[in-house]
């Protein structure tokens, strides 16, 4: 594998707050309907990422790739619950669809682009997986519910560098420093971040 360099356009990557779904139902300007709280807290993310750069709207030709270790299982459990008296009401059955989170993510965000989640044991695998498969720009989170709340976003948008600044290693692309502008992976598969 080649080096790999991005420009960090926006990232956010801070715990949600308490008061998360309240902030959330202000980005959106209304409060989402029929989404898990996996989606609402994907969508959440997404939203507070993107407005760090002044933007409501997210260009078509950028990439959304979702990585999540335990995805829709919350509202999995209420299905299989429901399933246990009588068939799963139809709501509860979408809300384990986790694709769900992309068509939310389109219609706040004017976006028709390309989107996969994917899910496996190995986090560091699959930061490294998410990283290869940028073309030229994607918005690239981990959105999880359990064992705590995790909604960490990042928009990479690949460049070449004129001069190499001075690289810092990370353990993930999800704890990049507040002033990180660009971020980088290497051969051998390590990420690095400099301001």
């Amino acid at each position: 594998m080649q080096t790999k360099t991005f420009t960090i356009n926006a990232c956010s990557n801070h715990a949600p707050d308490t008061d998360w779904h309240a902030q959330l139902v202000t980005l959106l300007g209304r409060k989402p309907r029929r989404l898990s709280r996996w989606c609402e807290l994907g969508l959440f993310g997404a939203l507070s990422c993107i407005g760090k750069t002044g933007q409501s709207r997210l260009p078509n030709d950028v990439a959304i790739r979702v990585y999540s270790e335990y995805g829709t299982l919350n509202a999995t459990h209420a299905a299989m619950a429901q399933a246990n008296d009588h068939l799963p009401m139809p709501f509860t059955f979408m809300q384990t669809q986790p694709g769900a989170l992309f068509n939310a993510l389109g219609t706040a965000l004017d976006w028709h682009g390309d989107a996969y989640m994917t899910s496996c044991g190995s986090r560091a695998q699959n930061q490294i997986a998410l990283l290869q498969g940028i073309q030229q720009s994607a918005l690239l989170a981990w959105v999880d519910e359990e064992p705590e709340l995790i909604s960490r976003w990042i928009w990479l948008e690949k460049i070449t560098l004129a001069s190499e600044p001075h690289w810092q290693h990370v353990d993930s692309i999800f704890q990049t420093a507040a002033n990180a502008r660009w971020l980088k992976i290497d051969a051998e598969q390590r990420i690095y971040q400099a301001s």
